[in-house]
């Protein structure tokens, strides 16, 4: 399965506060419902700082 383009995750998160830190924290611990059925699994060995700058990439894919 492939998850949603960048640029949609982008658009979907814009402007929100603190939205940064909630999204490292799925990145490292999964999440399930954001965009539909599908998890996305855990990613146990990325830690915090590596998935603050996945995050903010991400973020800035317009």
């Amino acid at each position: 399965m492939v998850g949603p383009a960048y640029k949609d995750v982008a658009a979907k998160y814009a402007g929100q506060k603190g939205i940064e830190d909630k999204l490292a924290q799925k990145v490292i611990k999964g999440s399930k419902g954001a965009w539909g059925d599908i998890p996305m699994p855990p990613n146990a060995n990325v830690n915090e700082a590596e998935a603050q700058t996945l995050v903010k990439w991400i973020l800035s894919q317009k």
